[in-house]
Parts: C-alpha cells; structure tokens; sequence
C-alpha cells in the first residue's frame, strides 16, 4: 500500500514537472515512515520509479526525509 501510494504521488508530480521547467523538481513521496532509519533505508537505494519514468541517483536525483507536524517521516526527492 505505501509504495502504491508513493508511485502515485511521484507519477502526479513528475507530470506536473514537464508543464513547469522553471520550477525546482521536487517531489514528496509518501508520509507513512513510522521513523528516519524507515524512509532512509528506502531512499538509499538511489532508484525510483513513477509512472514508467525511471528516477535515478546517477541523473542526479537526490532524496532527504523530513519530519512533519504529525510525526511521520517523509520522503523528498528532488534535483
């Protein structure tokens, strides 16, 4: 279910990077990380996939997890 809601997220937000080149790509994936070290082990791998549209750590794509107002964790990509 989280990746789901995570290949989601990121398939919206990658469409509405194409209709706003001026804008800083970012993206926030998903809020269900229970804690750093959960949203950590799964940015670590460098690799993400939305929509068909491979997002790679080699293209310069680059994640953070912030800590939200509810205390979930949440997963940011972005170049």
């Amino acid at each position: 279910m989280r990746k789901t809601l995570a290949l989601t997220a990121m398939a919206l937000g990658i469409a509405g990077l194409g209709a706003a080149t001026a804008h800083a790509e970012t993206l926030t994936v998903d809020g269900n990380y229970a804690s750093s070290q959960a949203c950590d082990a799964d940015g670590s791998h460098g690799s993400f996939s939305a929509g068909g549209v491979q997002l790679r750590g080699e293209d310069g794509w680059q994640y953070r997890c912030d800590q939200g107002d509810d205390g979930l964790w949440y997963m940011t990509i972005f170049r």
